[in-house]
């Protein structure tokens, strides 16, 4: 059954691989990022999609987003959280500025999109996927922002799930390990892309959410990984 898809960060990585997956499958698909509108991955896509400019640190954009959609739409099927920033530095290395960011960008647009979009899936249901990372189970030492910042993002879901069950909207989190996208290149510029798990084992894990496949696993952390041979 086609589906109004958003998601979010897709003009690469795990996004643009998930939008693909999805575009193949016939849905419709909203692909989010900071400057996708008039990037070269439109000539790869095909299938009924819609790319749309948003810096999901500023709220105004956020709230420009969702009013297309509803105007457009009137309603979303799936939302995926997917955008993320890092910038790796250890704790006295950290400024205020690069912390601001990276709770923007990971949790506090996680937070508006989920609001906004639960919103359009009050009388429906729908299906919230957020792309949290291992990296917000455990110690990241030098990834001290960005390590909070997902596991603030995990928490947050199991909170909505219980607070939105009872309009039918599912929350999902996704927990990625390594994985060759441009952010792992900022942690591991020396690292083998071709040695860790592909954007596209993760794009697969998150179109099976979408399905009725995985509604037992929903308000749990379901840990990605594909092991490279």
């Amino acid at each position: 059954m086609k589906k109004i898809v958003l998601i979010t960060g897709a003009s690469s990585g795990i996004g643009l691989e998930t939008s693909k997956l999805l575009l193949g499958r016939s849905h419709t698909v909203i692909m989010v990022s900071r400057k996708i509108e008039n990037s070269i991955i439109k000539k790869d896509l095909k299938g009924d999609f819609f790319l749309f400019d948003v810096d999901l640190r500023k709220k105004k954009d956020i709230i420009k987003l969702f009013d297309f959609v509803k105007k457009k739409f009137k309603l979303i099927d799936i939302l995926i959280n997917n955008a993320g920033y890092i910038n790796p530095k250890g704790l006295f290395d950290t400024s205020l500025e690069n912390w601001e960011n990276t709770i923007s960008i990971n949790l506090t647009a996680t937070f508006l999109c989920s609001k906004y979009g639960a919103k359009l899936m009050k009388n429906k249901g729908g299906k919230i996927i957020n792309i949290a990372s291992t990296s917000g189970l455990g110690a990241r030492p030098g990834l001290s922002a960005y390590a909070s910042s997902k596991s603030a993002v995990i928490n947050f879901s199991y909170s909505i799930a219980e607070e939105l069950k009872v309009y039918g909207i599912r929350i999902y989190i996704i927990c990625p390990g390594p994985t060759a996208t441009p952010l792992r290149k900022i942690i591991a510029p020396e690292e083998n892309p071709k040695k860790i798990m592909q954007a596209i084992s993760v794009a697969k894990a998150i179109n099976l959410c979408i399905g009725d496949e995985m509604n037992l696993m929903e308000g749990q952390t379901i840990i990605v990984k594909d092991r490279i041979k």
